[in-house]
């Protein structure tokens, strides 16, 4: 970042349950580690958007849900201003689509931040859905917070990456690399080997199979990948895991102890499936979760 641009802002998503007050944490933070602003979102949804057709009753139930909504993040950006200041602090209401919203608020941010889950309703200021459609529509690398009810561990460590072995891990290494850094850990850089495919075709070759060159040729991969970063940090401590599983397993096994898990996600289209990968890490990660979207969309 140069000294003369301003930071770009963290965004977290903010609805009033458990796990967005965890997110409002976890983004606090972020944006203490990366010396950025802080916003905070919440989006209304509504089943009727146009004011002329709401009734009184509607119009005013409106009025009340986000004059809550409003104390709620006066208060949460009381909190962050006691840690960041309160020039770095900033809050809105809006109404729309939760995914929309907030990946329009996201558009100048460096990280959008939101919880696994949300209350959800006709009147929810943030659906449980919403991380799932972010991973495809967020500008931005998004960071998804676990359940805390799911696994508990003390004392954290590592920053967790998935590396693949093609030129787009440079865009989820630098930031994966970044974050380890800010935090103060090591890295740990996992390459898996071996999908259903594979698998499907090793069973029937099994003895014919040089494992070992194999095993040679997919830690090369990994080193190659790995060899400009750590020219580039060489007071970063970097952990190699090359393993015969499935990515999303072995992410999951790594990561349960890390401070973070970052993956990649590519942005093929505006109606994209969430890879299988992405899939299951985001639902079952008991670490916090960075998706970053690379190779931009199509």
């Amino acid at each position: 970042m140069n000294s003369g641009t301003a930071p770009r802002p963290v965004v977290v998503g903010v609805d009033g349950s458990l796990d967005s007050r965890a997110g409002v944490r976890a983004a606090i933070d972020e944006a203490r580690l990366r010396r950025a602003p802080l916003r905070m979102v919440t989006i209304t949804t509504w089943p009727i958007r146009d004011a002329s057709r709401r009734s009184v009753r509607t119009t005013e139930l409106v009025g009340v849900v986000r004059g809550g909504a409003e104390v709620l993040l006066r208060d949460l950006a009381a909190e962050a201003a006691d840690l960041l200041g309160p020039e770095r602090v900033t809050w809105s209401v809006e109404d729309g689509d939760a995914v929309g919203g907030l990946a329009a608020a996201a558009g100048d941010a460096q990280l959008l931040v939101v919880g696994a889950r949300g209350v959800g309703g006709v009147a929810g200021l943030l659906l449980g859905s919403t991380a799932a459609g972010l991973v495809t529509a967020a500008p931005c690398p998004l960071m998804v917070l676990p359940d805390e009810t799911a696994v508990v561990v003390r004392d954290r460590a590592s920053v967790v990456v998935g590396v693949e072995g093609s030129p787009e891990d440079e865009e989820v290494l630098a930031f994966a690399v970044a974050e380890a850094v800010a935090r103060d850990t090591e890295l740990v850089a996992v390459h898996a080997w071996q999908d259903a495919v594979l698998e499907t075709a090793f069973r029937s070759m099994g003895p014919l199979v040089d494992w070992a060159g194999v095993l040679a040729d997919e830690e090369l991969v990994l080193s190659e990948a790995l060899a400009g970063w750590q020219e580039a940090e060489p007071d970063l401590v970097v952990r190699e895991v090359v393993v015969r599983d499935r990515a999303a397993a072995a992410l999951l096994s790594a990561g349960l102890t890390a401070q973070l898990l970052v993956v990649g996600h590519r942005h093929r289209r505006r109606l994209d499936r969430l890879g299988s990968v992405t899939h299951a890490v985001l639902h079952r990660a008991g670490c916090p979760l960075a998706v970053v979207p690379i190779g931009g969309a199509q």
